[in-house]
Order: structure tokens, then sequence, then C-alpha cells
């Protein structure tokens, strides 16, 4: 949940969202509403995650024939939230289709975007997806908007994590998303999976109240930063199947994390957060927070050097009953509001 650190291996991650569907009367419902619903089409565990995928296939295409604005705004439910470097959180599909519009991620080039990992919860009605944008400037295409600076030409990655609700008897709607520059393509062990650990048993229990379980988790990982340091939360707090898209070419297990992450001592970077926006699965064993933090380093001239940042995490219940995270990106912040 946290910043990119020179010549560390951290992308701040953690992003909270409205979840959604299309809800009758044309009204794109919100995500407790969606949450709430008690009406259940049934999936099979093999068909939600198809389904998925499908619906982060089809934001792709679409942003690649139309552009990310319409791309992506046309898959987001009417609270979306989305996260891009260096701006406050965007709420909602038309202020995502304004700024995109503006400042599109394809830039003077084409754009194409796929999941490599994807799960859902126990009940088929959240689900999380993480995947790489390539954006390629080399034949000199002019941006959807054309209003834009240029750009040299290249091709260059972003990757993102996203999480995605659906209403009984509707598609998936992207509730959440960040967005975040990467030196490369995320490479995917051969080994890893996300369905590699039994799951927990399915617990019904209100949204909110999953919601405020994965709030207090979020908040009991940032105190444990502020006291132990910043590679030790990351580390203890990691699913076995936890995924952060940052460094190289992403941190896929826990493994991973704890050969990047253990070097990140209080010394080196004091990092702090605090959730303010998610949403819960009625089968209460996903949730997603999304939040702001600070993170303090030391700076070249031995100051203390000072950074904003927002963030998107999943949560997952793990078979002994605990919470933990099992992705986490995040971005820049203008600022200390937000996120």
């Amino acid at each position: 949940m946290k910043p990119q650190l020179a010549g560390a291996v951290v992308l701040v991650s953690l992003v909270t969202t409205a979840c959604a569907g299309p809800g009758a009367a044309g009204r794109t419902p919100t995500s407790s509403e969606v949450a709430s619903d008690s009406t259940e089409k049934a999936l099979s565990a093999t068909e939600a995650r198809e389904t998925l995928r499908a619906a982060d296939a089809t934001m792709a295409e679409t942003m690649s024939r139309k552009g990310s604005a319409e791309g992506i705004a046309s898959a987001a439910t009417g609270d979306a939230l989305l996260l891009l470097d260096e701006h406050y959180t965007l709420r909602g599909a038309e202020a995502i289709r304004a700024r995109l519009t503006a400042e599109p991620l394809e830039r003077d080039g084409a754009i194409g975007a796929e999941a490599l990992v994807w799960d859902v919860s126990a009940d088929g009605r959240m689900g999380y997806t993480v995947g790489q944008v390539l954006l390629d400037s080399t034949g000199g295409t002019a941006g959807a908007s054309g209003a834009s600076p240029a750009l040299k030409p290249g091709k260059r990655y972003q990757r993102y994590l996203a999480v995605w609700t659906r209403t009984p008897d509707g598609p998936w709607r992207l509730a959440a998303a960040v967005y975040g520059r990467a030196r490369g393509p995320l490479s995917v062990p051969p080994s890893f999976s996300v369905t590699s650990v039994s799951a927990a048993p399915a617990m019904p229990a209100s949204p909110s109240d999953v919601l405020a379980e994965a709030f207090a988790a979020d908040s009991a990982f940032s105190e444990q930063s502020t006291r132990e340091g910043m590679g030790k939360a990351f580390i203890d707090w990691a699913a076995p199947n936890a995924i952060i898209p940052g460094g190289p070419s992403g941190f896929f297990g826990r493994e991973a994390i704890v050969r990047n992450y253990a070097p990140l001592t209080r010394d080196k970077v004091e990092l702090r957060w605090e959730p303010r926006l998610g949403g819960g699965a009625s089968s209460g064993d996903m949730a997603y927070t999304v939040g702001r933090a600070v993170s303090v380093s030391p700076g070249p001239d031995g100051n203390p050097d000072t950074r904003y940042v927002k963030y998107l995490s999943v949560w997952r219940r793990q078979p002994d009953g605990q919470w933990r995270y099992v992705a986490d990106s995040g971005n820049g912040n203008p600022g200390p509001d937000g996120p």
C-alpha cells in the first residue's frame, strides 16, 4: 500500500471503491446497493472467474478501439473509484471519462491491456484482476483527445489492480482501479496460482460488517508498520498468494514479498496509512479498502523526504479466519488530502 521508493521494490497500493452494477430504470446502482441485494444468480466458482476475466477483456478491447476514457468509464459503476498517479481519486464514471479524455493513458499511440491474474469471492459477486497495459507510441499516432504533448516514440508499460462487482443477473462492473507506471511487463511465475491456497469457508454477513472487519485489519496493518517497519508489516500481513505489482516484474506470493520487503526497515522508510473507502462481499470472505498514506524517508540532503500516496488493497479471509491482503497497489497523491 505504498509508494515506489527510489531504489526500493515498493509500489504503493491499496485502493477502494464503490461496487455496483447496472440498475433498473437505467440507473447504475451504488456499491452498497449491490452488496446488500439478497437475490443471487448462482454461478459456479469457475463460471464466476470466467465471466470476470471476460469483463476485463471487454474493457481492454474497448480501450483499444475507443480510448481509455470510454473503455474505463463504460465499464465503471456509478460511484467507481479510479486512482491515477498525482491526482486525487476520481469518483464516478463521468469524472473518469472527463479526466481521461483530457489526459488519456494512450497519449500519442495505441493502448492494449491484459489481465494476468484474477479471482472472485465465494458468492461470485466481488472479484479482482491484476494486469498490465502496453502503451505503444512507435507509430506516432495521436492520442484519443489529440490534446496532450507528444511523447518520444516507444513502448511503455503500466500495471493495474482492479476490483469488480456484479448485481444478480447483471454483468461485472468496475468498482475501483489503480494504474501505475512500470519499467517493464509483469511476469507471473508458472507455479503461482491465486487458488492454490484452501479457501476460507463462506461466512454470510452484511457487506458493511465485512468492510468494518477489513478496515480494522487495514488499520492494524498500518499500526504495525509504524511500530516495526514497513517491510515487517508487509510480510506479516501478506496472504500466501499475495500480489504486489511493483518492482521490475511484480511480486507474486509471500516468499517473493519476504525477499524484497525485508530490507525496508523503519530507519529506511516510515509508512503509515488510513483506510477511507471500501466494500465487502456478502459471503464474508473478500473486501477491499482505499485510503491515503504518508511515506517519510531520508532525502539525499539528509532532510526527511515526505511523499503522499493513495492505495487500493484487496483482502481475503484466510482458512484460519484472519484477514490478509491478496493484492495491494497504489500511486502518488498531490497532497495529504483525499484519497
